[in-house]
């Protein structure tokens, strides 16, 4: 599933918050030093968990639980009468923008992303100020669905008790039960 939400997400994030740097899978990024520089500010996106249901025919719909990782690079001191408090509060903004760029977005597959938390993720990080921002979302998967085959040739008679028979004589093709979807 997360192959399906990943381009959408990353590539609506870049157009709504321009100002990003990094917009990437959340591949522990951020907990170890790796060789790809990390552009600030940056955004990791997970999928964390999806309860799925099953609604027959190999279609399922599930609440989606998905993490943005919103991290941006503070250097400067914001104690009280540091000078610097308006330059750190303004980058911290970005969390407010990536959540407005977010709330409520759908794309195809997915419903209207609605956060559901908002905490301090990574306090130990030595680079960054990273917020982790909860959504969940519905979502739909019909890779499971049953494929029909397409039969041509073939005339049918809505009267009850009737078989469509193919022109070829002796052989009928059967009509499957209707199926209920619940």
């Amino acid at each position: 599933m997360l192959h399906i939400l990943y381009p959408q997400l990353a590539n609506h994030l870049r157009q709504a918050v321009p100002s990003l740097g990094t917009i990437d899978l959340d591949m522990a990024q951020l907990d170890y030093q790796s060789n790809e520089p990390i552009s600030y500010p940056a955004v990791y996106i997970d999928l964390e968990d999806i309860p799925w249901r099953d609604m027959g025919a190999g279609i399922q719909t599930g609440r989606a639980l998905l993490r943005f990782t919103v991290a941006t690079e503070v250097s400067e001191e914001t104690h009280q009468g540091s000078g610097q408090v308006e330059a750190a509060v303004a980058r911290l903004l970005i969390v407010q923008q990536v959540h407005a760029a977010l709330q409520h977005y759908q794309g195809e597959g997915f419903g209207p992303l609605v956060r559901t938390s908002y905490r301090r993720d990574r306090p130990q990080h030595p680079e960054a100020w990273c917020m982790a921002l909860g959504y969940v979302t519905e979502v739909k998967d019909e890779d499971g669905a049953k494929r029909g085959i397409l039969v041509s040739d073939v005339q049918l008679s809505a009267s009850p008790g009737l078989r469509p028979v193919v022109e070829e004589e002796g052989n009928y093709i059967v009509p499957l039960k209707e199926r209920s979807f619940v």
